[in-house]
């Protein structure tokens, strides 16, 4: 009997595999800034699907990450023909997706806490009884949700709502990183926007 032929180990197959799909992504780039659009639309068959898996990760809504992955490749069909294999293309698309993953997380965490900060409220001689009634049962709500924050959550989100101390102020008083505080921030008002959904503008909750 002849010898098996010996089989290339794991890491040497994946090494090779990845060297085949940058060679194939390298050949679509060039494709596409020679004119041909099917090269454009093959790069998105190709990557739309892990794409999408990144942004639903950062962004925990179906809807929203498909908006971001569409947005995505809006991009880097304006950018394709300034790329020039440096890096990965795959790294590239990634680095885009993260990108406006961050952007849009810390536009949707802007809103929430503008929505509350509008909800705050100070009494007046002036307010009549109903809206004091109505106010002060509003205020119980956006403190029940708050205080149903974990504990570091709820204590970022007291010093950044109600004292509107900046994220490196807040990462001082915490004794961490200022993108710690933003990563935990946005996770915080993720789920003041789902609590709050009827109160605040702009803040129906995210789909799952």
């Amino acid at each position: 009997m002849g010898r098996a032929e010996a089989k290339p180990p794991t890491g040497e197959k994946r090494h090779l595999k990845q060297m085949s799909s940058r060679a194939e992504d390298l050949a679509l780039v060039e494709a596409f800034k020679r004119g041909e659009e099917s090269a454009f639309t093959a790069l998105v068959i190709k990557y739309r699907e892990a794409v999408f898996r990144v942004a639903r990760r950062m962004l925990h809504s179906h809807e929203d990450a498909s908006d971001v992955a569409q947005e995505v490749f809006i991009r880097v069909h304006r950018a394709l023909p300034r790329f020039a294999g440096r890096s990965q293309l795959r790294t590239w698309l990634f680095r885009i997706t993260v990108n406006l993953c961050l952007d849009f997380s810390g536009r949707r965490s802007r809103d929430v806490l503008t929505g509350l900060k509008e909800l705050m409220w100070e009494p007046s001689p002036h307010d009549n009884p109903v809206e004091l009634s109505e106010r002060r049962e509003l205020g119980g709500v956006i403190a029940g949700a708050i205080d149903a924050l974990p504990a570091r959550q709820r204590a970022m989100v007291v010093l950044r709502v109600y004292q509107d101390l900046p994220y490196a102020d807040i990462g001082r008083i915490m004794g961490c990183a200022e993108g710690t505080v933003k990563a935990t921030m946005f996770a915080a008002f993720g789920k003041l926007r789902r609590s709050l959904a009827p109160y605040v503008t702009g803040a129906s909750p995210a789909g799952e």
